[in-house]
């Protein structure tokens, strides 16, 4: 019973501290995925010889802190200017006009708008809506807000990539934490737990960004061919969002009628809506199928040593538990379950079979 008692007070002790620590743990397990993800890129560099002597690990580290600095401002420059630009043309136009030219394109829907009122009414209210919004902001309180968060961004960004140097110069260091904690009667299964999440782990995030960028590219391709504007934006917000699953592809589908919408007001081709809505709706439908059923599947089922039904089945328990949030960490929490259960729980019948597969 005593033992029981300082079980308990132990695990009570380490939730205040993820509590309190809050940011610091975010911090860390961001750390800790880009570790994941670039320690193959640093386990290489290690093995370069300059003359006799292989490329220090600092250096190794540095280098790889450096590429993933390069990729990220990279692709801010990619997408954020067209971004701005087009925000920049839509604030031009003229709403209204705007308002008009559209409903023009879709009867059905201006016929529907117009049995609630008259289109001067309707403009008239909506003048209001907007007014009452307009008033309703503090533009300091905004910018406090915005000087606030890019402030924390920008810290917690240094405070992740400093970490995660560390991470690469110093692999061991993660591993000697865990050790220090563990019993050490468990001490070897623990380094076996270690070293097969970490490889099953990279394994599972450079499967995650390979089909990012799979998925993104497709649809940049097919949306270019299509003569679709704003392709490249919409291809970088398809990918991205594809981390989430299923809930991405909706919301991918909704960003991107708009984007492509909002580039045929800003050209003045309103007759254009339609088609460019059609063209967007059944490219990214076709895509998000071939991606579930062909591409993810193989991917994610050879890194994480799962069938594709067993992904599918964790990922909508994961969402009915956690919402979104519990979608997008489910199979990389899955497979560490699987892992320990690997080492600890083989003699009972489940834990066996969903372990199985997994390589000593």
């Amino acid at each position: 019973m005593k033992i029981n008692i300082w079980r308990i007070l132990g695990v009570i002790s380490l939730l205040a501290v993820c509590y309190l620590f809050f940011n610091v743990i975010v911090y860390l397990t961001i750390a800790l995925v880009l570790f994941l993800i670039t320690y193959p890129i640093t386990y290489r560099l290690e093995k370069i010889k300059l003359g006799t002597k292989k490329l220090p690990d600092t250096i190794a580290a540095i280098i790889t802190i450096l590429i993933i600095i390069t990729v990220f401002v990279g692709l801010f420059f990619l997408i954020i200017p067209p971004l701005i630009n087009e925000i920049n043309l839509l604030s031009t136009l003229n709403f209204y006009d705007v308002l008009h030219n559209c409903l023009e394109q879709f009867p059905s829907i201006k016929n529907l708008l117009l049995k609630l009122g008259g289109e001067a009414e309707l403009k008239k209210n909506m003048a209001a809506q907007a007014t009452s919004i307009t008033q309703q902001i503090n533009v300091s309180s905004l910018l406090n807000n915005v000087t606030k968060y890019l402030g924390t961004f920008i810290g917690g960004t240094l405070c992740v990539l400093f970490i995660t140097f560390f991470f690469l110069k110093d692999e061991l260091i993660v591993k000697q934490s865990i050790l220090l904690i563990t019993p050490n009667s468990a001490e070897s299964e623990m380094k076996d737990i270690m070293r097969t999440s970490k490889k099953m782990l990279s394994n599972y995030f450079a499967a995650l960004f390979l089909d990012m960028f799979i998925v993104g590219t497709l649809i940049f391709t097919a949306l270019s061919i299509l003569g679709i504007k704003n392709a490249l934006l919409i291809a970088f917000l398809a990918g991205i969002l594809n981390i989430i699953p299923y809930v991405g592809s909706a919301t991918t589908m909704v960003l991107a009628i708009f984007l492509g919408a909002s580039g045929c007001i800003s050209a003045g081709t309103y007759e254009l809506i339609g088609p460019t809505i059609n063209k967007l709706f059944f490219t990214l439908l076709s895509v998000n199928l071939l991606d579930g059923f062909l591409i993810q599947p193989y991917i994610f089922s050879n890194s994480v040593k799962a069938h594709p039904l067993e992904i599918f089945i964790v990922t909508l328990m994961a969402g009915t538990l956690g919402g979104i949030l519990g979608m997008i960490v489910a199979l990389p929490v899955y497979t560490l379950l699987r892992i320990i259960a690997k080492e600890f729980l083989t003699h009972l019948k489940f834990f066996k079979k969903i372990s199985d597969t997994i390589e000593e």
